[in-house]
């Protein structure tokens, strides 16, 4: 038998068994936690502790904000910009200069999310000086 055949059959297998494997943790991880939220809920009851209120999703709940994180998207606009920079390099290197240019994708969207951060910096900046602001200003 050849087996130049089997090196494809056996990556969509592997593929699409890493991605079942992953479902089924992340259903697992979701049972247990609305486990231990009704168990949790049940022993208050029992004691007679005052419910916190319960959320309309708890499984959404996972202590990330929607806030816009200005030192997490510097992090990401420096490591694209540099990895296109790197992929623009190396691709001339090896020769394939009329690739080279999709190297500059990355960059373009490193170069964007830094300019998003020094808006979201700057923002930040005037709030905490607004804050500030209206913290020493005495009131009416």
């Amino acid at each position: 038998m050849n087996w130049v055949f089997m090196i494809p059959i056996v990556a969509i297998v592997f593929g699409i068994g890493i991605a079942a494997l992953g479902l089924w943790t992340d259903h697992k991880r979701k049972s247990q936690l609305l486990e231990h939220t009704h168990k949790e809920r049940m022993a208050a009851i029992e004691k007679g502790v005052e419910l916190p209120p319960l959320n309309a999703d708890p499984l959404t709940n996972r202590g990330t904000s929607n806030v816009a994180n200005p030192a997490r998207i510097l992090r990401n606009g420096v490591f694209m910009l540099s990895f296109g920079i790197v992929l623009y390099f190396a691709l001339i290197t090896v020769g394939a200069g009329e690739a080279a240019v999709f190297g500059l994708i990355p960059g373009t969207i490193g170069l964007a999310n830094l300019a998003y951060a020094a808006v979201l910096f700057k923002r930040e900046q005037k709030a905490e000086a607004k804050k500030d602001q209206d913290r020493l200003s005495p009131p009416l």
